[in-house]
């Protein structure tokens, strides 16, 4: 388990790791499958190497419908729990043999003797682990011992890979975000250096702080995240401020505008319409076409949230107000 640890990427189990089991547990077939029993899909189909079938994870009708009259799998449906089990814990081998799956899935491949166990998932995502064995010897009640206690790893295993490809395909969207975004992430190691910062994120930090030294948080940043505090670090900008949270080794950097966010021409227009000149008379003063007076108009009123002159001219005086505060 140590060793497949290590590998750490990002599918869960490898050939080798199917080598060593069946090295632990001795089998003429090691086989990891996952599947989704709801729309009957083959997910991941893996071998050990040398023990690949003609078939592999080409399922027809009949392959599922003999799957779903699995002694074993009909074991684990009735106790609602999915525990390492050999075939001769759930039924005898006279029983077996009379069954239509032992004709038409075991017998045709020479196998005589199973041991599987599954971890504890929904039927559309079920994940198993299978070992086989040709008729001249049954698994031991050591076999199965051993992988009842190999489980929680081999489900610990497969929960990080999870985790890694998660992890990989959310930096992977926030290195490919446009830098203009309005929030960054920012993440550091233990020792406090940046591991992955976001273009936004590099891009806000660079309008609030001088230049820091590369892999470095600015020293005020540093200072911030060593004392701990629960409260966000706010820089003010020329445009509004630069707010930064920290949850555990993550830092959410964000940029706040002060609402004020009208083009220079948009702004002359309002500040003739608080005066209380018509669009036609707004026109004449800045040598402008009526139709286009009335286009600002529209672009002010979208960016304030507004429909009106009156509420647009209120607005626009409360947000300079509370810039000014």
């Amino acid at each position: 388990m140590s060793e497949a640890e290590s590998v750490g990427g990002d599918q869960p189990f490898t050939e080798d790791l199917l080598v060593e089991l069946g090295g632990l547990i001795e089998a003429d077939w090691v086989t990891y499958t996952e599947v989704d029993h709801v729309h009957r899909r083959s997910l991941v189909y893996l071998p050990r190497p040398g023990d690949e079938d003609e078939d592999g994870d080409d399922l027809t009708e009949r392959d599922w419908e003999l799957m779903h009259e699995h002694p074993i799998c009909e074991r684990w449906r009735k106790d609602g729990r999915f525990r390492a089990l050999r075939l001769s814990d759930v039924i005898t081998s006279r029983e077996l043999r009379s069954k239509r799956f032992y004709a038409e899935h075991m017998l045709p491949w020479g196998v005589a003797h199973e041991l599987k166990v599954r971890f504890d998932s929904p039927p559309w995502h079920a994940k198993t682990f299978m070992f086989n064995r040709k008729p001249e010897r049954d698994f031991t009640k050591r076999d199965r011992l051993v992988l009842e206690l190999l489980t929680p790893h081999l489900t610990r295993l497969w929960q990080a890979a999870r985790t890694r490809r998660l992890l990989a395909s959310a930096l992977d969207t926030l290195e490919s975000a446009p830098e203009s975004n309005a929030r960054g992430i920012v993440l550091l190691g233990a020792g406090g250096e940046v591991e992955f910062a976001s273009a936004a994120a590099r891009r806000l930090l660079g309008e609030a702080f001088p230049p820091p030294t590369a892999g470095r948080l600015p020293a005020l940043l540093v200072e911030w995240v060593a004392s701990k505090s629960t409260k966000p670090f706010v820089c003010p900008t020329a445009t509004g401020r630069i707010v930064v949270r920290q949850a555990g080794t993550t830092l959410v950097v964000e940029e706040e505008r002060n609402g004020i966010d009208l083009t220079k021409r948009e702004q002359e227009v309002l500040s003739w319409v608080a005066r209380g000149k018509t669009n036609a008379e707004i026109a004449e003063l800045l040598w402008l076409a009526p139709s286009t007076v009335r286009k600002h108009l529209e672009n002010v009123y979208a960016k304030l949230g507004v429909s009106t002159r009156t509420a647009a001219v209120a607005r626009f005086l409360g947000l300079i107000d509370a810039a000014a505060s």
